[in-house]
């Protein structure tokens, strides 16, 4: 087991070491480096694999190997039986490792992702006590993808910017593949970043108060966005990223936290602006997302959701007129979700233990697609703005085929996540602060098989903080 490491490891090193060589001898700086995010990947997963051997499969798993050659026949394909986090944070995390690899050495937004597909694969068809996992196939590159992109816009966005030293430890910290292959070439479009960064106070009717903070960007890296002009133009270059993180506690421990990312895979841009910032804008997106979120209903245990948003779409019309701003936009896509079932939570005795999933039974949550969708209109006149949103999230459990194979799930579960929230800030006239209340209303619901179970739950929240637009 022990020398397995050491070569895991050594692989891993050689990979990066002899990944190396010196800028100046590239023959075309910018033309993708397939070999090198071969080697740097191969040598990922030799460490993991080698880390396989020492680790014990996890819990739910069925006793013993797959064999190589039924994977290949589609013989040992199936859900997996891993705990939640396992699915929805460490394999986001490898596929953002995948992608930015690729990234850093020069390949575009399309062709990363395909690379940390490749990867994925690679692993499933490799990692011999388990069925190649459909959701992994699908989570890990498409969360890796929509972090990653986040990461590296953002990244270079801080780059841009004058240079100081906390600029550039952020930029690093965001982007760290770029110190071992440099950063994919810059066309020097000034991106339009829109960041908010608010401590929060509020309470749930007749609940406790909560602190927290909220931190979100939103970056659209097109030429002429926002500026005086007119036509249209396409962008395949990870033109709109987006990155949210919002955290709220009482004195009873975490009550909320989310956390978003996503990137444009192709953009459409067309505009009408006059000279003098009057006139309207269409931004058009298609790409993907990852949302991952816990919360406490009515001083429950924790709830847990994730999913990832393929294929998604996004549509923002703004008409501006002087001081005055309407945007309007809607996002609606795809989604492949891991849930807790809300229903079974409230009675877990309620459907026989037979009819359920292995990662429900194991795990207390199950896989399933669903649809996500979520309008938000914005009116601001100079610095007020008045901000009304919707968000409706919905999962339908996917049962087969599951791990074991003497096992044949059939309970339907079905959940569904909603919420209305209205808001409105002013900007102060120093240092970009920003005051903001907002009202919300979310609802939560679940059923499993004759059992259905809500939740619903206002919060009113005040918040001071910074916000650069």
């Amino acid at each position: 087991m022990r020398p397995l490491c050491v070569l895991g490891a050594a692989a891993l090193a050689a990979a990066l070491a002899v990944s190396r060589p010196a800028f100046a001898a590239d023959t075309d700086a910018d033309s993708p480096r397939r070999v090198r995010t071969g080697a740097q990947i191969l040598g990922f997963l030799g460490l993991d694999f080698a880390l396989l051997y020492l680790s014990s499969p996890p819990a739910a798993d069925p006793p013993g190997n797959v064999r190589l050659i039924d994977k290949l026949r589609l013989r040992a394909w199936s859900f997996d039986a891993s705990a939640f986090a396992t699915n929805f944070v460490a394999h986001p995390l490898a596929g953002t490792y995948f992608y930015t690899t690729a990234r850093s050495n020069r390949s575009g937004p399309l062709e990363s992702l395909a690379w940390a597909s490749l990867a994925s694969l690679t692993w499933e068809l490799a990692e011999f006590p388990e069925n190649v996992s459909f959701n992994d196939l699908i989570v890990t590159p498409i969360a890796g993808a929509s972090i990653g992109e986040s990461f590296v816009q953002l990244s270079r966005w801080l780059d841009r910017q004058p240079r100081s030293a906390g600029r550039a430890a952020l930029a690093t910290v965001l982007f760290p593949m770029k110190l071992v292959n440099g950063a994919p070439p810059d066309d020097e479009t000034e991106g339009a970043l829109t960041a908010n960064l608010r401590m929060i106070s509020g309470a749930t009717l007749h609940g406790e108060l909560q602190l927290g903070v909220q931190l979100a960007t939103r970056l659209v890296h097109f030429p002429g966005y926002g500026a005086p002009g007119e036509g249209a133009r396409f962008g395949f270059a990870g033109n709109v990223s987006e990155l949210s993180l919002d955290a709220r506690a009482s004195r009873s421990g975490l009550t909320d936290l989310r956390f978003t990312a996503g990137a444009a895979l192709a953009t459409v841009y067309g505009r009408s602006i006059a000279a003098w910032r009057d006139g309207w804008d269409l931004l058009a997106t298609g790409g993907v997302a990852y949302d991952v979120r816990q919360h406490r209903w009515d001083a429950g245990p924790l709830d847990a959701w994730s999913s990832v948003h393929v294929p998604g779409v996004s549509v923002q019309l703004r008409r501006m007129a002087g001081p005055l701003r309407i945007s309007a936009r809607a996002d609606l896509a795809l989604t492949l979700a891991g849930a807790r079932s809300f229903a079974l939570d409230g009675g877990p005795a309620t459907l026989p233990t037979t009819t359920l999933t292995t990662t429900q039974q194991a795990w207390g949550y199950t896989m399933g697609w669903g649809v996500a969708a979520a309008p938000a209109l914005e009116v601001a006149y100079g610095p007020f703005s008045l901000a009304f949103a919707g968000t409706i999230d919905t999962r339908c459990s996917l049962d087969r085929p599951d791990p074991w194979p003497d096992r044949h799930p059939t309970a339907r579960i079905i959940d569904s996540w909603s919420s209305l929230r209205a808001g409105a800030s002013i900007k102060l006239p120093w240092s970009d602060l920003e005051i903001s209340a907002s009202l919300q209303r979310s609802l939560r619901r679940g059923s499993a098989g004759a059992l259905t179970r809500t939740a619903g739950e206002t919060t009113a929240l005040v918040a001071i903080g910074f916000a650069l637009d």
